[in-house]
């Protein structure tokens, strides 16, 4: 999986590319929390070529969005590929998040 973070403004951008699963899990939320904990702007996660999300990602999604709103900040997951966007909606989570196909 490659992860690449860029600034905008007071935005910043995350583009993930690969899958989201426990073998990759680690650096996805090291790198994802890190921007959370360290920066106080919003977070455009761009997901669209994301084809497999497991619960283990889903769960750092959700760490992620607990930090945004504490510090009064968003999270938008824009870009969500379809398959992606099935699992977010079977578990309910696509009424949780900010949501942009």
């Amino acid at each position: 999986m490659d992860i690449d973070i860029r600034d905008k403004d007071t935005t910043v951008e995350i583009i993930i590319d690969g899958d989201i699963e426990m073998m990759s899990i680690k650096n996805f939320k090291q790198k994802l929390m890190d921007v959370g904990q360290n920066r106080d702007v919003n977070i455009d996660l761009d997901l669209s070529n994301v084809d497999y999300i497991d619960s283990s990602g889903v769960g750092v999604l959700i760490s992620l969005l607990k930090l945004q709103k504490k510090k009064g900040k968003l999270l938008n997951i824009s870009k969500v590929s379809p398959k992606v966007l099935n699992v977010l909606k079977l578990s309910s989570l696509s009424e949780v998040f900010k949501l942009e196909e």
